[in-house]
């Protein structure tokens, strides 16, 4: 992450397959990354740029992954959700709003505020299942996507044999032995019924794993290894592929950052978080917690 793409104001929750970023003050370099991005602004309009425009304001806006871009914040407050390009919501979400083009415009009558009200609830919220729920409003505002109210108890063992197995480079020929199905019908439930393709909830797990190990104060080395990864170069690249942002700039908090478990919501995690409270104070940064209940 290059000076200046960092805001003065900000702050990072992870989910497996979803995660959420918000900040000020800032502008970026030319940069990718291989979610889909959906970007809200809380106070006024910020400003995008590619190749083939120059800078236009936006008061929210979506990303196609891997599409090189610039975000300037105007002097505004922003949200960013970045998804896993290959779910189910992602996919509907691209075909809606990105048909021909790369950069698309996302207007309804009542984004703004229900994402002012997300915006709220990330600062306020001690609750893992709160603070989903309020993303989901949002996400649902957009699309409608709907999954099973009960999953197969295969696909809940499944899940609870990823997360839980100590090799954490799992095939999914093994998972689907543990739970009685064949490969191509595991891949199909999970994908159905988690709205996320298996092989990609296995990475977003090694990058929450990893990060917790990193923020413990663990070698890069050693989280690298310890979560499936082949060394260190590809970590640093699945992180800047699902959350933007490499395991060792993370690191440099001096450990303020932990990764907390909203074990209620079965796969869905978050960090704590620095954000600014008034500049002319002489430790302007208060660390909030989210908790799991």
């Amino acid at each position: 992450m290059e000076k200046g793409d960092i805001g003065s104001t900000s702050a990072l929750y992870v989910w497996n397959g979803f995660s959420v970023f918000w900040g000020s003050s800032f502008s970026t370099s030319p940069h990718k990354h291989d979610t889909l991005q959906l970007t809200f602004d809380i106070e006024k309009n910020f400003l995008v740029k590619d190749e083939k425009s120059e800078w236009t304001p936006y008061a929210a806006a979506i990303i196609r992954a891997s599409h090189p871009h610039q975000l300037d914040s105007n002097g505004s407050m922003q949200l960013f959700f970045y998804l896993d390009k290959d779910s189910e919501i992602a996919k509907k979400l691209t075909a809606k709003y990105l048909n021909e083009t790369d950069i698309g415009v996302i207007n309804t009558s009542t984004i703004r505020t229900l994402s002012n009200e997300f915006f709220k609830t990330l600062l306020a919220s001690k609750s893992c299942e709160e603070l989903f729920i309020k993303c989901h409003a949002v996400l649902t505002e957009l699309v409608n996507v709907e999954y099973p109210k009960k999953r197969d108890e295969r696909i809940d063992e499944a899940i609870a044999f990823i997360t839980k197995s100590v090799d954490k480079n799992l095939r999914i020929k093994a998972i689907a032995n543990h739970v009685c199905l064949s490969e191509s019908r595991l891949r199909h439930l999970f994908k159905e019924q988690v709205g996320q393709p298996i092989q990609n909830f296995i990475l977003w797990m090694k990058v929450v794993d990893s990060l917790s190990m990193v923020l413990k104060g663990n070698k890069l080395s050693d989280a690298a290894y310890s979560n499936g990864f082949w060394d260190i170069s590809h970590m640093n690249k699945s992180y800047k592929a699902l959350i933007g942002v490499n395991p060792a700039d993370i690191a440099k908090q001096e450990g303020n950052i932990k990764i907390v478990s909203c074990t209620s919501m079965k796969n869905f995690f978050t960090i704590r978080t620095g954000l600014m409270t008034k500049l002319e104070d002489e430790n302007p940064y208060k660390w909030i917690e989210i908790n799991s209940k």
